[in-house]
């Protein structure tokens, strides 16, 4: 498995701009819309950074930052196939979210993962789209 990219949990994301674009120095490669979250991309060499602004405070991503304030929220690891990626990962003692793929930001299809860990960084599988 590659890293694809970091889930980072924001307050704002037009705040955070500058700390990702002028002073880390990432080229901001646009945001997408979901119902309950905005997710903005930085471009990391070959991996992005993928900040997540909750749009409701029932979100996931809201009560992450209540619980532990702004940061890395998931690693995100490119796989050749999300559901067999899940399959693997459940066989590991891994608590599945995602029991089946789903779609994902940028026309990839992802799948969560609750490693169990002390540190709770989530792990989600993502699929690039196939051109």
């Amino acid at each position: 498995m590659q890293l694809h990219h970091l889930g980072w949990a924001v307050h704002s994301i037009e705040a955070s701009r500058e700390h990702f674009e002028t002073q880390l120095g990432l080229p901001y490669e646009g945001a997408e819309e979901f119902p309950t979250l905005t997710v903005a991309f930085f471009r990391a060499g070959a991996t992005l950074i993928e900040l997540l602004e909750p749009k409701s405070d029932e979100d996931d991503v809201a009560q992450f930052l209540r619980e532990r304030g702004e940061g890395i929220h998931h690693c995100a690891y490119l796989v050749d196939d999300v559901a067999t990626a899940l399959a693997g990962a459940e066989a590991r003692g891994m608590c599945l979210m995602d029991t089946v793929p789903r779609p994902g930001s940028r026309g990839t299809t992802i799948g969560f993962v609750d490693p169990r860990r002390a540190d709770r960084i989530l792990v989600e599988y993502v699929r690039e789209p196939v051109a």
